[in-house]
């Protein structure tokens, strides 16, 4: 049982947070390091509160998971095939983001860059949402905007505090 958990976790971290996965978003920080930086302090105070922000939208993306897919249950018995389309994909979406809010808590909390990659993809999907929110939902398109700049920036921004630690085996563990 054990064994088979620890395997389920190094699968996770392999497939999203693996040091080729790291490298890639690595590139991405040649484009944000030419921007201007906030004050050390305030990164670093960014970086204390960053894991419970992690776990904080993780739980309310966990209930908002329940509650989606509670009304998804609801559209599928009701055969409403309008509402299922709509709800469906955001519940993927939110679903998804929640597992990887909840997973970068540790690792954000031990300075292990594989935290800071899961918020990385709890970003990217939170891009797909608004792309695909901003064609089926009437919503403030700049607004939301600014908002993904924003988290992108201050996600950039406290970076430089995490190292990428490589996991043990799953021999190693056992």
């Amino acid at each position: 049982m054990l064994k088979n958990m620890l395997k389920t976790k190094n699968l996770f971290q392999q497939t999203f947070a693996n040091e080729k996965v790291a490298g890639l978003i690595g590139s991405l920080d040649r484009f944000f390091i030419k921007l201007p930086h906030l004050p050390k302090k305030v990164r670093l105070l960014i970086n204390k509160v960053v894991p419970f922000l992690a776990l904080a939208f993780g739980l309310v993306g966990l209930i908002a998971t329940l509650i989606t897919g509670f009304f998804l249950l609801l559209a599928l018995m009701s055969l409403d095939v309008e509402i299922l389309w709509s709800i469906s994909g955001s519940f993927i979406l939110v679903l998804f983001s929640t597992l990887f809010l909840l997973k970068a808590f540790k690792p954000l909390r031990q300075g292990n860059a594989v935290g800071w990659i899961y918020l990385f993809w709890a970003q990217i999907l939170e891009v797909v949402n608004f792309v695909i929110n901003s064609f089926t939902v009437e919503n403030n398109f700049w607004l939301g905007l600014v908002s993904l700049i924003i988290s992108f920036y201050l996600l950039f921004e406290i970076g430089q505090f995490y190292v990428y630690k490589k996991t043990m085996s799953l021999e190693q563990k056992i």
